[in-house]
């Protein structure tokens, strides 16, 4: 299933993009995406109404139990991921999309571009690939954790 929606560039039309996103995922029965998705969506969104300055397509689609939130702006410039200070009010959001998405990236279309973030289901024998160092107190003892959750881990370090 997929759906896409038109924008012009204009702030304040964040607001019908996550409104789109959310009715689309309510539809579909994916309410458990919301969220995520429409954070994601909303990221994307700005970034293509502030920095590519054209007129934008969202793009949602459901498979499976992924979500997949497509933009594209006819600006052929990519961005990047810039390190930003504590007290920025702005550059975050592309490091967010990462941080939520199960997968994402960036391709050049014509005179444009597309950005995708995929949400979806993680393995489930590794939910989010943290290993839990709660408690641990020297550089030894996380080594040893990593290893008691990912025995394939000691080969990546000296002994």
């Amino acid at each position: 299933m997929d759906d896409c929606l038109d924008l012009e560039c204009n702030p304040a039309l964040l607001t019908a993009a996550r409104a789109f996103v959310r009715s689309r995922l309510e539809s579909w029965e994916a309410e458990e995406m919301v969220p995520d998705a429409e954070l994601v969506a909303s990221e994307l969104v700005t970034n293509a109404v502030l920095h590519a300055r054209t007129n934008v397509r969202l793009k949602v689609a459901l498979e499976s139990d992924t979500v997949r939130i497509d933009v594209f702006d006819g600006n052929s410039r990519l961005p990047t991921m810039v390190p930003c200070g504590l007290d920025a009010t702005s550059g975050r959001g592309l490091a967010l999309v990462a941080a939520l998405a199960t997968a994402w990236g960036i391709e050049q279309q014509g005179d444009g571009k597309s950005i995708w973030a995929e949400i979806g289901s993680r393995d489930p024998e590794h939910p989010d690939d943290c290993v839990d160092l709660s408690g641990v107190g020297t550089v030894e003892q996380a080594l040893e954790q990593v290893e008691r959750t990912d025995p394939q881990a000691s080969d990546s370090h000296p002994a």
